[in-house]
């Protein structure tokens, strides 16, 4: 016989259980984030702010590196959004982390000091966004949106994608219009209003894709560059 008190302890262990985070996302189109940032009131509005974008779902809002550990390691999420400066301690330590439980996971970097930030090696091919917290709610959008999964970005022509079949993201595709359109990876910043190193972050990624770099990658753009997104500009 079940009595109540085991009715209540299943119940509290079932709710228990949905509030952990799966290995992935949700479903085929949602995100989980984590964010840490130790300004109390910049986290409230930064959290709210990501949970009200449709297919993301903050699991966890902390301020500070012993904090950021639990979390990831509780949730594992697909999203860090970080803070480097916290009050006990460097965030990089947190995206380490989870780095360890995710390494699919992506990191957004969040920095009063954003120009000055250098990317250590273990981090380059995990790092999304180098985001100045001036520009922070603007920006997120955008890299979020790029996230949430990669999209055909060819034209209406039906020409083929260059990249074998692999999709650009809509910010890889900006990024290599703008290539093509001559661009350096500065003026491409200030056009999309994002830092030199995410848009040095796309191109890498945008040039992994096609399988070239450098002078080649430049003259695939050039030769593509109506294919994909115009420019914001135009």
């Amino acid at each position: 016989m079940v009595t109540i008190r085991q009715k209540r302890a299943g119940r509290r262990a079932k709710a228990a259980a949905s509030t952990k985070q799966s290995d992935g996302p949700i479903d085929g189109r949602s995100l989980t984030c984590v964010v840490v940032e130790d300004q109390a009131m910049f986290l409230e509005l930064l959290g709210g702010m990501i949970g009200m974008r449709g297919g993301v779902r903050v699991v966890s809002q902390v301020r500070g590196v012993a904090e950021g550990h639990a979390a990831c390691l509780q949730f594992r999420p697909d999203v860090l959004v970080l803070d480097l400066a916290l009050v006990d301690g460097d965030g990089l330590d947190v995206a380490r982390t989870l780095l360890d439980v995710n390494p699919a996971g992506r990191v957004i970097i969040v920095s009063g000091n954003a120009s000055d930030f250098v990317c250590p090696a273990w981090l380059n091919d995990s790092l999304q966004a180098v985001i100045s917290k001036n520009e922070t709610f603007q920006t997120i959008r955008q890299e979020l949106d790029d996230l949430l999964g990669p999209i055909r970005s060819i034209a209406a022509t039906g020409q083929p994608d260059p990249a074998n079949g692999m999709p650009l993201t809509r910010r890889e595709a900006e990024v290599f219009a703008l290539i093509g359109d001559g661009l350096t990876s500065r003026e491409i910043g200030e056009r999309l209003s994002i830092s030199e190193h995410t848009v040095q972050t796309h191109r890498k990624r945008v040039a992994r894709k096609l399988g070239t770099q450098g002078e080649e990658l430049i003259r695939i753009a050039i030769a593509q560059r109506h294919t994909y997104f115009a420019s914001p500009a135009e």
